[in-house]
């Protein structure tokens, strides 16, 4: 599904591209999904395999339906290629991106990793983030979420009003229909948990300005582990670090985003 829902095809001088309602959050298409859809395009027109980071800021939301990508090649050399790309519908520009490309397989170098992964019961062990909700509640979940397995290490409490106050999720994802990850669709895992501030406060919508990614191993098959964090909110505006893990228990994904808070009546 992901695949097919990312799909590009060269046209002319761009690429074209259908935005698919199934990645939606509310009536909008969920921001990781677009940038994916734009890695897509920016691979195809470079000559390196691997996206290694890329950010994205989206200006007005994506329509479901065709879309035109342009992308426009600022460098290529023998290590790294950089590229901007824009998706248009309707002659406006909706997102724009720049990534660099290059090839991980190849990556040479020091390396000191001080990070370590969240500390998780096993998937099995753990509550599918479906579990506990109403009827009403399940009827009303974003289409994305369909999309996914996702199994925390307790019941999410602020779809029944329950806030624990600590703007942090941890927990494990894959895709429900059995898809492995790799580093194109690391670009939608890091967007695809809740905002870890709904459990401090209620919100109507978290909309993102701007997602940036750095994509940093090729993940191994099964279960990926994330933490989503946010330490600023400040005037409606706050900014969200993700790390993913796979299954080796290795670093395989960082993001950062500015997103914007409106607010919601308890």
């Amino acid at each position: 599904m992901f695949d097919a829902d990312t799909a590009v095809e060269r046209s002319g001088d761009r690429w074209r591209a259908t935005v698919s309602d199934r990645w939606d959050v509310g009536v909008n298409p969920n921001g990781g999904y677009v940038l994916a859809l734009l890695l897509r395009a920016v691979r195809g027109s470079v000559e390196l395999p691997d996206p290694l980071t890329a950010t994205a800021h989206y200006l007005r939301p994506p329509d479901h339906g065709e879309a035109m990508i342009g992308v426009d090649v600022v460098r290529s050399g023998r290590r790294f290629a950089t590229a901007t790309a824009a998706l248009v519908q309707g002659e406006r520009e909706r997102v724009r991106a720049i990534a660099t490309f290059g090839d991980l397989t190849a990556a040479q170098g020091p390396t000191r990793i001080d990070a370590r992964p969240p500390e998780l019961p096993p998937p099995d062990q753990c509550h599918d983030m479906t579990e506990g909700r109403s009827a009403e509640s399940l009827a009303t979940m974003p289409e994305i979420m369909r999309r996914f397995d996702v199994r925390l290490p307790e019941p999410l409490g602020w779809p029944r009003g329950e806030r624990r106050g600590v703007p942090r999720l941890d927990g494990w994802i894959r895709f429900r229909d059995g898809r492995e990850p790799d580093l194109l669709s690391l670009a939608l895992f890091a967007d695809a948990f809740p905002p870890p501030i709904l459990d401090v406060i209620p919100a109507a919508w978290v909309p993102t300005l701007e997602l940036t990614v750095h994509l940093r191993k090729h993940p191994k098959p099964g279960w990926l582990r994330a933490v989503f964090q946010t330490r600023v909110l400040r005037d409606g505006l706050l900014e969200e670090d993700g790390e993913l893990w796979d299954a080796d228990g290795d670093l395989v994904a960082m993001s950062r985003q500015l997103a914007t808070v409106i607010p919601a009546e308890e």
